[in-house]
């Protein structure tokens, strides 16, 4: 392929920049694990149990405000002496808590995710701990710094939830105790206010239908909430990359566009892939994570969906040519490159149908159900799709350095070690993203794998996920040099051909007038 080979750059350039790329990106793991270790934060707050009337329709589990408290939701004597009904029975969650002292959200921090813990007591009758309904009456407030019994509603409704429970011991005279399986409660994807307030009702009856609910749920003992959200010092050091790449990808790519623009010929293959993966990581680096804290905008979720998929696609599909160029056509699986390429497009574009699907229902409701059953499906089915992809661009890169040394005497040495390295340098970025875009998905549904895999120990990966990112921009500001085209093709190297000048005195061959040579381009 002419002139789209690092041919032109020397050796030493040529270690130096993918040594300073390395150098960076390790200094943004260390600086990430030092300052942000976790992407995300979570606290979990036990459940106030509040009994008599609310106030101006709210329930409040501290301050002069507060529930009354020591409740046994059990104890059936107990609630009939205080005139209650487990139907009565409201459990308020504030969060942050007001009694630790500390301040509350900030808008950093972007999403907040509330999951529902419940811990179940049955005595007799029949109890399915494999899986059960409940139904919910849910209701989400904010509160403002200098109004703190005065709550804004942001959604109220009933929510019905599958539960997976698992026994986890039993009581001689009270029965079998069950603990069961992480529910979303709410999703909210800005955060604009430091607290908000949740009030959640397990009732026998709903007021809607007037339909008997709960009916062999058991007797609810405790309800735990976990409030999963953004680690603010995470956001932080990802906005401050994003606006120290974003100028250098934009230079860079300028630069690249004018020297393709000042060849007598049309942009190969190469360079159009190449130009395609930039501009995909410059609508990444783009800092839209600004408006959000200026504004409301849970819509900016969607935006990252869309955006982050599309820098997928490209890096697989600059990979998928980058091999395929060094390949002689049908010598490795003559139809592996359609069916990856199609695997490519249909793959991201059910990520985004089904991502973009959850989230546009969760802003329009934080309280509506998530499609977890579809979600780990998918997951799964990606995850699948991903090794496979993984397997094949291993085999087609293997096959892509064998004919590279293959190419002997038909290409020089250095140009050879420089195109390996290339080749070599992107297998390692394709495996460090296949690894960032697998905890990304873990990070955004961790509470949906408890039933299947325990709790997931993924917090201290913050530095790895910032590193990843760093990675992609410092990898593709250095193609962006190395495969800078030359302005001008270099002249092409000529051999005499002396058959025509035999018999020609050696003095007369010497000068520069002589003239009657055969020319042959190498």
């Amino acid at each position: 392929m002419p002139h789209s080979s690092p041919q032109r750059t020397s050796t030493c350039a040529f270690l130096s920049l993918w040594a300073a790329a390395g150098l960076a990106a390790a200094m943004v793991v260390l600086l990430g694990g030092e300052i942000a270790p976790t992407p995300w934060t979570h606290i979990t707050v036990q459940g106030t149990k509040c009994v008599g009337s609310a106030v101006q329709g709210w329930y409040f589990p501290h301050g002069k405000q507060g529930c009354l408290t020591a409740v046994d939701s059990t104890n059936h004597r107990q609630l009939k002496e205080m005139g209650s009904h487990p139907d009565n029975i409201h459990y308020s969650f504030q969060v942050p808590p007001v009694e630790g002292g500390g301040g509350g959200y900030s808008r950093w921090q972007r999403r907040l995710y509330a999951v529902l813990r419940l811990r179940l007591l049955h005595r007799d009758g029949y109890f399915s701990g494999h899986s059960s309904k409940v139904t919910l009456r849910t209701r989400l407030g904010y509160t403002q710094a200098g109004q703190p019994y005065t709550p804004a509603v942001i959604a109220s409704s009933y929510q019905e939830r599958k539960l997976y429970c698992n026994s986890v011991k039993r009581h001689t005279f009270r029965g079998q105790t069950f603990d069961c399986s992480p529910q979303v409660l709410a999703v909210l994807f800005s955060l604009q206010h430091e607290r908000y307030l949740l009030n959640l009702l397990i009732p026998t009856r709903r007021d809607d239908t007037n339909e008997w609910t709960n009916r062999n749920l058991g007797l609810v003992t405790d309800v735990y909430v976990t409030f999963f959200s953004q680690a603010a010092w995470y956001v932080r050091v990802l906005l401050g990359l994003q606006v120290l790449f974003f100028p250098a990808v934009v230079v860079l790519l300028w630069r690249f566009r004018r020297s393709v623009a000042a060849l007598e010929r049309p942009p190969n293959h190469l360079e159009c892939v190449l130009a395609l993966l930039a501009m995909a990581l410059l609508i990444v680096n783009c800092p839209l994570e600004v408006v959000a804290l200026l504004v409301e905008c849970p819509w900016l979720v969607v935006v990252n969906d869309v955006r982050k998929n599309f820098f997928y696609a490209s890096f697989m599909t600059f990979f998928l040519y980058l091999t395929d160029k060094h390949l002689e056509p049908g010598r490795v699986c003559p139809h592996a490159k359609k069916a990856m390429n199609l695997s490519i497009r249909s793959g991201t574009l059910a990520i985004v149908i089904v991502d973009m699907t959850e989230h546009i229902v969760s802003i329009q409701n934080p309280l509506a159900a998530t499609y977890e059953p579809m979600h780990l499906s998918m997951s799964m089915l990606m995850y699948a799709m991903l090794a496979c992809y993984l397997c094949c661009i291993s085999v087609r890169t293997c096959a892509a350095l064998d004919a590279i040394r293959r190419k002997g005497v038909a290409q020089e040495e250095e140009t050879r070690c420089q195109e390996a390295m290339v080749l070599v340098f992107t297998w390692l970025v394709f495996c460090l993203s296949a690894a960032d875009f697998v905890l990304k998905r873990l990070h955004d549904g961790m509470w949906m794998w408890e039933y299947s895999f325990g709790q997931l120990e993924i917090e201290n990966t913050g530095g790895f996920l910032l590193g990843v990112f760093c990675l992609w921009n410092t990898y593709t500001c250095v193609l962006l040099v190395v495969y800078s085209p030359l302005k001008k093709a270099p002249q092409p190297r000529v051999r005499i051909d002396m058959s025509r000048v035999v018999g020609v005195p050696l003095r007369a061959r010497q000068s520069p007038s002589f003239v009657d040579l055969r020319v042959t381009t190498l």
